[in-house]
Formats: C-alpha cells, structure tokens, sequence
C-alpha cells in the first residue's frame, strides 16, 4: 500500500513538472522555429493564437485546464498541426514501439547469450573476441553507428532505406508485402539501437554469472554427474533477476522513443516527434510525449518492484 501511494505522489510531480518545464525552455511557440523573436507574427494573428491555446491565462489557470483535461484523455491540440496531441501519439506511439521494443528484446536475447558464453567460455579466443568486438561498438554514439550503416548498406551497398518508415506510394498487395516493407524500413535503425543496447545486458549477465560458478550447489551438480547444460541452466536461473530488471527498465524508456535514431533514419516515433516538439516549443505536444514516457517509466517500475519484493519477500519490509 505504501508503495502505490509514493507511486501516486511520483505521478503528481511527474504530471507537475511535464506542464512547467516546456514552459522554462526559452524561446515562444509563437516565434518561427520556436525563437526569441515573437514579432514575425503579425500582432492580431499572434493575440489570436495565444487566446486561442490559452497562452494569455496565468500559470495556474493554464495548469488547472490541463490538469482538468487528463482524466478525459484530453492533452491539448498541438500548436503546430492543430491537431488533437493524443490523437498525434496514437500515430507514433506504435511506430517506436515495434521499433525500440523489437531492438530491445533482441539486444537481451543477443546480450544474454553472449554474456552466458563469455563466462562460460570465457577462455575461449572466439568467445573473447566477439565480446571485445560489441562492447567497442557499444561504446560508439549511435548517431556514428547509424551513418556507419547508411554508408555502408543504403548507399554502398543498396540494400536496406536510408529513412522513412514505409515506401511512399507502393501499392502493397497484401499483409505480408506490407509486414516486409516495414521490417525492411526498420533494420538499420533497429540494428544501431540493437548494437548499442547489446553489451549492457552481455556485461550484466557475464557479471551475474561469474560469481555464481563456485557456489556450492553448482559444484554438487556436477558431482552428482549432471551434464554441463543442466549444471548451466541452473546456474543460468539465479543469474536471470537483474538481466530481467534491466530489460523492464529498457522496456519502460522504450516508449520515449529513440530521438538520435529516429532523427537519423527519419523514423516517424516518438523519438522524431519530440524533436519536432521541442524545435517549434509545442507546449502541447512536448507534454503529451513526456507524460506518456514518464507514466510508462513509473508503470514499468512500480511492476518490477512487485515482482521483486514476491519473490524476496524481505524486500517488502524496505518499500
């Protein structure tokens, strides 16, 4: 019970702080590309535009619109598009989801495996060379690893887009010809997010597993002659909780979107609408997709933190 009501209190700030920073950042909607300068708007057309989003109403009267607003699923139109915001992140929402989300549950899957064999194998050449080679690429920005790939596969190579989410104008002859032309849009950007999430979950599960290769149930496994799969199973089970939290937490800020990646491959996410949000200081929108991130987060850990505290209870003492 304590932890949802310190949950509860966390979404208040959250709410809060995702109607008050939008406005802290310099620079007016009414400006072009979201400037100092409001004078590039005619006077009549720049009071029409603030009475008519309610820029002219004090703070706590334009808070207490917006606050209002939420329980009806109400964000606000954007300033840019005039459009519903929640209409606007229904749109992209599923776009970073399949896209970030995919990259994420390959980069544990990818990690994961190759975490298990670097401690498993650890002294084995191949093993030590292929983790030697994802961590350095990890350590690269991804903005490098992105333009890395559109040398190299778009324009070398011609084989995956260089941006867009879909081909324009294609004229798809059924589901799977669709399904294709998305997942062949999202390979290169999915593989820069893949790379660079990849040696987080490998370190972590390296980490997790070394320690565990002494315990003394291990050793007894072995001397009651289970075969080395079976002994590494179980070992593999007490290493799973932090890879498994990890993931969650990746899983959470997934929704914020990619917005380097997005940027690069002009992904149509998250990501690229908060960019889009923040040049042009769309108070609106800016509100929706931190909103939308920030409850994801607090979503995601409110649920590992119950699945934790059931598996160990002596973590409910400590909520």
């Amino acid at each position: 019970m304590r932890r949802l009501v310190r949950y509860a209190g966390l979404v208040c700030i959250v709410v809060l702080l995702n109607f008050l920073v939008p406005r802290l950042l310099p620079g007016s909607p009414a400006a072009g590309g979201g400037g100092d300068e409001a004078a590039v708007l005619p006077s009549a057309a720049y009071r029409s535009l603030v009475a008519t989003y309610h820029l002219d109403l004090p703070l706590p009267a334009q808070l207490a619109r917006y606050i209002a607003g939420l329980p009806r699923g109400d964000l606000g139109w954007s300033l840019t598009s005039h459009r519903p915001v929640a209409r606007i992140l229904m749109e992209r929402l599923p776009w970073t989801l399949l896209l970030v989300g995919s990259a994420v549950v390959l980069a544990a899957a990818f990690g994961g495996v190759l975490g298990w064999a670097a401690a498993w194998y650890g002294r084995r050449r191949a093993v030590r060379v292929l983790t030697a080679a994802t961590v350095g690429v990890g350590a690269l920005p991804e903005f490098l690893i992105g333009m890395a790939l559109i040398v190299v596969f778009s324009s070398r190579l011609q084989i995956f887009p260089s941006g867009g989410a879909t081909t324009p104008f294609a004229g798809h002859h059924g589901l799977m010809q669709a399904v294709l032309d998305v997942a062949w849009h999202a390979a290169l950007p999915g593989f820069t997010l893949v790379l660079g999430l990849t040696p987080a979950f490998a370190l972590l599960m390296r980490n997790a597993l070394v320690p565990l290769l002494s315990e003394r149930y291990l050793v007894t496994a072995r001397a009651k002659g289970l075969t080395s799969r079976r002994v590494a199973w179980h070992a593999l089970r007490n290493a799973l909780p932090p890879v498994a939290t990890l993931l969650g937490l990746r899983l959470g800020t997934a929704v914020a979107g990619a917005a380097v990646v997005e940027r690069i491959f002009a992904y149509p996410g998250m990501g690229m609408l908060l960019y889009e949000a923040i040049s042009t200081r769309d108070y609106p929108l800016m509100q929706g997709v931190f909103l939308v991130a920030s409850l994801a987060v607090l979503t995601v850990n409110l649920l590992l933190d119950l699945v934790a505290a059931r598996l160990d209870p002596r973590l409910e003492g400590q909520a």
